[in-house]
């Protein structure tokens, strides 16, 4: 009986525990793993095992497969012989004829180990989805700190020009105008070049000639300029990156795009850590990505659940009715799930998804078109008694009753009988007060 052994350094075909012939790796790593992903083709061993015309044993389902699609009469070692070749693989590589000793056969195991996460870590890195989730993570990086960098730039310049802050609200055209100079310098050509209409221009002229701030120096308006110049280049970067998240995006998850679009989809997947990742969690944990704290909060405190993290930002959850908008995006995170499991197999743009999805959301509009009793906010309503407030809808047992703290039950003549105790003693020490002539 033949068996062909697949290790780490080559392949090696025995018959009856005797070599016949091995089959080194040139290069151990890349053919090992071309072997286990089933894309080798190992012609050498195909000629080999053909020319035997006889069943062999084989040691790994890769191999067997390899094997099988080349119409060679092969099937898998029982579970004890796989475990004796494995238990055995430092003297089957030294009969093999790929190391001259055990102690050998152990070092080049080794560096087979170190060069196989070496690959791995190398295949993880090139990864596309990897270099989406960086990019949209430096969006919104980029976004902070021009929004640090703009109430800055506003409240230095505001000295000088104090009237512009409340006219002007895009943090671009503010710094734009902030790199033209001082106001005696602001001209009705600098106000269009910003990019603002026609009538703003006309008032930014009117208030430019009519402001009531100071003078400010030419060193610190250098200094100011330099800030709107870094927001104006934070603006271009800005611009790039989400060009090309959306490029990218629509690359390597089509699908996830068209269901929750790229920005909201970038942003789901830099949560899940990667596609693959995403693409194995259930619709309820995408559901709340990104309301973790919340979601704790309600674990902990019995309070209701979040009903949508980052998909609030998607446009059918933030345009929905508040009532609408748990049903809504559950079955959002429901559609993306399988929008992830067809980008990672590759299976191109699946147009349904998206059709079924708008059919579900037009269906949960008309169903729930009004919200019910349950949605519907009632205000708590309290009453005076026995010298404290207390819910009138809180729960109560058939006695009348209500837990403390401990677990207990108190009714409602234990709480009669505490509070004239409470009474008598207040009056005791009320007494004592007058008696001694203290208030």
């Amino acid at each position: 009986m033949y068996s062909v052994i697949l290790t780490e350094l080559g392949i090696s075909v025995f018959k009856d525990e005797k070599l016949e012939k091995a089959f080194p790796f040139s290069n151990s790593v890349k053919e090992y793993l071309a072997i286990k992903n089933k894309e080798s083709k190992l012609n050498e061993v195909i000629n080999y095992l053909g020319s035997i015309q006889r069943g062999v044993a084989v040691s790994d389902e890769s191999l067997l497969f390899i094997l099988k699609k080349n119409s060679i009469d092969s099937q898998l070692m029982d579970e004890e012989e796989i475990e004796k070749t494995q238990a055995s693989k430092p003297q089957i590589i030294v009969d093999s004829g790929f190391a001259s000793n055990p102690q050998d056969a152990l070092g080049k195991l080794r560096d087979f180990a170190l060069g196989l996460s070496s690959s791995k870590v190398t295949e993880v890195s090139e990864s596309p989805d990897l270099h989406i989730i960086q990019a949209i993570n430096s969006l919104d990086e980029i976004d902070k700190i021009a929004n640090a960098l703009s109430s800055r730039l506003r409240e230095w310049y505001g000295l000088h020009f104090p009237e512009l802050d409340n006219v002007i609200d895009s943090i671009n055209g503010y710094a734009q105008i902030v790199m033209a100079g001082k106001r005696e310098s602001l001209t009705k050509q600098v106000f269009e070049d910003a990019g603002f209409p026609e009538s703003k221009v006309e008032m930014l002229s009117l208030i430019s000639s009519k402001s009531r701030g100071g003078d400010i120096s030419d060193v610190n308006l250098t200094i100011v300029q330099s800030i709107a110049k870094q927001i104006l280049d934070f603006h271009d970067l800005r611009k790039k990156l989400e060009d090309h998240v959306e490029s990218e995006m629509i690359e390597i998850a089509p699908n996830l795009s068209a269901i929750l679009g790229t920005a909201v989809g970038a942003r789901i997947l830099g949560r899940a850590g990667s596609l693959k990742r995403l693409a194995s969690l259930p619709a309820s944990t995408i559901q709340v990505l990104g309301a973790e704290k919340a979601l704790f909060r309600s674990l902990k405190t019995g309070s209701q659940p979040p009903k949508h993290g980052l998909l609030f930002q998607h446009a059918m959850v933030h345009a929905a009715p508040r009532w609408q908008r748990g049903k809504i995006a559950r079955a959002i995170a429901a559609k993306a799930v399988i929008a992830a499991r067809i980008d990672v197999y590759g299976e191109g743009l699946n147009n349904t998804l998206l059709e079924k999805l708008n059919v579900r959301v037009d269906e949960i509009g008309k169903k729930y078109e009004n919200p019910t009793e349950k949605d519907v906010r009632r205000p708590q309503s309290f009453r005076r008694e026995g010298g404290n407030f207390r819910d009138s809808s809180r729960r109560r047992d058939d006695r009348g009753g209500r837990r403390d703290d401990r677990g207990g039950r108190r009714d409602d003549e234990n709480r009669r009988s505490e509070g004239q105790n409470y009474r008598q003693r207040s009056d005791s020490k009320n007494k004592k007060r007058k008696k001694f002539g203290r208030r």
